[in-house]
């Protein structure tokens, strides 16, 4: 079996069917149906079975199909580890990062790497934590600083940089922020920026009401949060939102609110993940260095 037989059988999954798979793949029909009967020739099994929406696996085609993208993430560190043997270093390093990591932690390593490699060359995505597990499960990032997830823990490789908490924050004017101490109670009936229900963050809130017998909290604008600018939506409202100690929410004049822990809990802890097992580049494993410098536990590689 090729490698190119793999990324066929991957392509029709990711597609949904032989035409669309086909198309994208730059070859005909007949040589990628051709390629996929190769591949079930050989396995003994069908792969896929024809339904209403396409193209779909059959339940031995599923686990092929899991097996053969580990397989082609293991090729690829392979070529990446070759490469960086014989140039001696990994010339681009492809780095996610939640919106909640402070912005002196994560730009301060970004810019000392930049400094002492002149030819490193950085992509950067902002995503949720959930979106940059799943884009270094899938080998399209290096590297991401997030929250440590506890699901799917095995699939992960971490280092820990530090604890923090987000909180509550609102408009300076807000008449929350003159309360010395202020209960979930106080925030029923209050309008919130929150991300969507799907995202851990949310979850933790509407639990945190539920738990107290509250009606969960009244959503104004519902967002993914990719975005640290959406917290001006915030500033000059009533509405009510989540951020971490040190981010742009503060930046523009948001301020916390008196809530104490046994109200809502958003205790947490960063890291830099990776999946586990991957290749990891001289401009990585240095990013990682220079990130746990950042966050103070100091280390040297």
């Amino acid at each position: 079996m090729e490698t190119r037989d793999l990324e066929y059988v991957l392509a029709v999954d990711a597609h949904g069917g032989i035409g669309r798979a086909a198309e994208s793949l730059g070859i005909s029909q007949p040589a990628l149906t051709k390629a996929v009967q190769r591949v079930e020739g050989q396995i003994g099994l069908p792969l896929f079975e024809r339904t209403v929406h396409g193209m779909t696996p059959t339940q031995a085609g599923a686990q092929f199909i899991e097996r053969a993208r580990r397989i082609r993430l293991e090729y690829e560190d392979a070529l990446k580890e070759m490469q960086g043997i014989r140039t001696g270093e990994q010339g681009i390093l492809r780095l996610g990062y939640s919106p909640s990591i402070p912005n002196a932690l994560f730009l301060g390593a970004c810019r000392q790497l930049v400094k002492e490699r002149p030819v490193a060359r950085l992509r950067l995505r902002r995503r949720m934590a959930r979106e940059l597990m799943d884009l270094l499960l899938a080998g399209e990032l290096d590297l991401a600083v997030a929250p440590m997830q506890k699901q799917r823990a095995s699939e992960f490789a971490v280092e820990e940089l530090f604890d923090d908490r987000l909180v509550v924050v609102a408009d300076g004017a807000h008449p929350l922020l003159r309360r010395r101490k202020v209960t979930l109670a106080d925030l029923v009936g209050q309008e919130w920026l929150l991300p969507a229900p799907h995202i851990a963050l949310r979850q933790q809130v509407d639990a945190a009401f539920r738990k107290q017998g509250l009606a969960e909290p009244n959503l104004r604008i519902e967002t993914d949060f990719g975005s640290a600018s959406l917290f001006q939506l915030v500033r000059g409202t009533q509405m009510l939102s989540v951020s971490g100690g040190d981010s742009e929410a503060m930046q523009i004049g948001l301020r916390p609110l008196n809530l104490g822990l046994e109200e809502l809990d958003l205790r947490r802890r960063v890291g830099v993940i990776s999946r586990a097992g991957a290749y990891l580049s001289p401009l990585a494993q240095r990013m990682t260095v220079l990130l746990r410098e950042q966050s103070g536990q100091g280390g040297d590689l």
